[in-house]
């Protein structure tokens, strides 16, 4: 593997860095990323630093001074690297570039609640110093600001491949699964959009259909569709992470028409299969709060265990034409208050 090295950011760069962010929750509707990638490079007192590894982008920190203080802010580090010293190596760096040019303090900000981000940064020999933060909009943000809903995050994964025969479809649904190898983006919009309009997800229906299509047709992303009676029924999609050798199953649910038919056991079995054939190490799924009650307990009764839980500010639905979900106290899931919170 190519070792990782930290430089500037280029122009080529951009739209991974901003996915990187996102992927990162550190995106919020009153931000644009873009013009603050374009006012830190034009300021002449500030920089974006990326960490390129294997010639992927996989963490970010824009750095600048005031003349006075070095600040810090979009700390990002790709989920699959966070725990190789890869914030650390960036972090590093940051410090480096301010005392280079002659800062003697650098200061942060973290939100109050992001325990895993301040223990982070205390590893590293920061201080939580009494300030009273002050602040006032000179833009003013827009009216309709959207805000963010809460949703907890349940990570769960498979360290071996079922042992258990593959349960066979439901008696008397003529079923199919085929590999859609170059899927449109119309026909996948229709999917994601139809099998999770229930659940609140948002990601994909937000993107561009130039970075939809990248997405999807990537040699790493291999999506598949269940057919009963030849209507399409559901599908799931498994991407591959060759470099750490693991396999996500990224997606996966039914159209509303047939849940409850007894067609997912075999549908998220066959899934499992799948992203079992490429011989990974690991394979992983994520749910949420936001998900069909059920969809826990479906995955664990398939052989995945829960080892990690976080919370997610996703942006409101609204943006995207679906409604806000019911407050967390009022959503009808299981309690997951049990699992360890992710990367404490």
């Amino acid at each position: 593997m190519t070792e990782p090295f930290i430089r500037a950011i280029e122009d080529r760069d951009i739209e991974a860095v901003v996915q990187l962010w996102h992927d990162c929750g550190l995106t919020r509707p009153y931000n644009d990323p873009y013009k603050d990638i374009s006012l830190c490079r034009s300021s002449g007192h500030g920089e974006i630093l990326v960490l390129e590894e294997a010639g992927a982008i996989v963490a970010t920190a824009m750095v600048g001074h005031d003349g006075h203080r070095g600040w810090v802010y979009y700390l990002a580090v790709s989920q699959d690297r966070q725990s190789g010293g890869v914030g650390r190596m960036i972090m590093t760096s940051v410090e480096v570039w301010l005392a280079e040019r002659g800062v003697a303090k650098l200061m942060l900000m973290i939100r109050t609640d992001n325990l895993a981000v301040r223990d982070f940064y205390l590893r590293l020999g920061y201080e939580i110093e009494e300030r009273a933060i002050l602040s006032k909009w000179l833009e003013e943000p827009a009216s309709d600001t959207a805000p963010m809903v809460h949703s907890t995050i349940i990570h769960l994964a498979m360290d071996a491949p079922p042992t258990s025969p593959t349960p066979h479809p439901p008696a008397g649904l003529k079923t199919s699964l085929i590999r859609a190898v170059q899927p449109t983006v119309s026909f996948y919009r229709w999917l994601y959009d139809t099998v999770g309009a229930g659940w609140t997800w948002t990601d994909r229906r937000a993107m561009s259909d130039s970075d939809l299509h990248a997405a999807i047709i990537s040699n790493s992303t291999e999506i598949y569709v269940v057919y009963v009676d030849g209507v399409p029924a559901g599908f799931g999609e498994v991407v591959r992470y060759k470099d750490i050798n693991e396999a996500e199953l990224m997606y996966f649910g039914l159209v509303p028409e047939y849940i409850g038919r007894g067609l997912g056991t075999y549908f998220i079995r066959a899934m499992i299969d799948i992203a079992w054939s490429g011989e990974p190490k690991r394979i992983t799924v994520h749910t949420c709060d936001l998900d069909h009650p059920r969809a826990l307990a479906n995955y664990q009764r398939a052989g995945f265990v829960a080892i990690s839980r976080e919370v997610e500010l996703v942006p409101d639905p609204r943006r995207v034409g679906l409604p806000m979900p019911p407050a967390p106290e009022d959503r009808d899931y299981p309690s997951v208050v049990h699992l360890p919170v992710r990367g404490e």
